[in-house]
């Protein structure tokens, strides 16, 4: 086991204590290192700016997580002053629609030199936030460790004593680890996770019949909770589908 899985071992067994999903928490907390370790010591790295710089910033989830980061203020400042500065070239000309592409004849279309891309263009195909790419590689990394050792007994107690993986990260585990008998033990034991969150689900919605006089476990008040993370995830680890390519609704 290399040193650096063998911390992600024992970092793993640590986030199955926390509510929600372990993977979820993991990600979570490594982006705040991450973010941190920026803030604190490579602000004024070129590279790492030319980075930040060329995708515009974090993404919303990753910006909005600088404000809980200790004495972040004056590297984020350094940053986002930078920032607000590219934000302010690139606009300069955005409101008398400067580089956005005329309809013309189909001669002068065939002819034209290519133009150059547009503002709005240049956002939308802006570079990954990068702490969403350590994020990524993280949460590969912990997904790893997990299907890998789920047979080992401190994992598997620390997991029996988790709130079990979310929906995505179930999925994302068994895609990724090839469908080994590791998966598939790991999918029955999220699997009887969910199974009892069901039924406190279940009790907790029955326990409001008036003709019901026992009080609410603490488990069945915070059902509806832990399902919002099971189905979902933990808050802002996946994004949501406001800005993202139509899909054609359910039934």
């Amino acid at each position: 086991m290399t040193e650096e899985r063998f911390v992600g071992y024992f970092r793993l067994v640590e986030a199955c204590a926390e509510p929600g999903c372990p993977v979820c928490w993991c990600v979570i907390r490594e982006s705040r290192s991450h973010l941190g370790a920026l803030l604190y010591e490579q602000v004024t790295d070129p590279d790492t700016r030319r980075a930040v710089r060329a995708s515009w910033g974090f993404c919303n989830w990753h910006t909005w997580m600088l404000p809980e980061i200790e004495q972040g203020k004056f590297g984020s400042a350094i940053i986002y002053e930078d920032l607000v500065r590219v934000a302010l070239e690139q606009t300069e000309r955005l409101g008398d629609g400067a580089g956005v592409p005329r309809r013309r004849g189909w001669l002068a279309t065939l002819l034209r030199r290519p133009s150059r891309p547009t503002t709005g263009r240049i956002h939308r195909e802006r570079p990954a936030c990068l702490a969403c790419v350590t994020a990524a590689e993280t949460e590969s990394r912990y997904l790893e460790t997990l299907v890998r050792h789920i047979g080992d007994g401190e994992v598997l107690a620390a997991y029996a004593r988790s709130d079990g993986l979310c929906v995505p990260h179930l999925f994302a585990a068994v895609e990724t680890s090839g469908y080994r008998q590791e998966a598939r033990t790991l999918v029955a034991r999220t699997r009887e996770k969910w199974r009892q969150l069901r039924d406190e689900l279940g009790s907790f919605v029955a326990k409001h019949d008036y003709r019901d006089r026992q009080p609410f476990t603490a488990a069945e008040a915070a059902a509806s909770t832990r399902a919002f993370g099971t189905l979902a995830g933990a808050k802002s680890v996946f994004g949501n589908d406001v800005h993202s390519p139509p899909r054609c609704p359910g039934p």
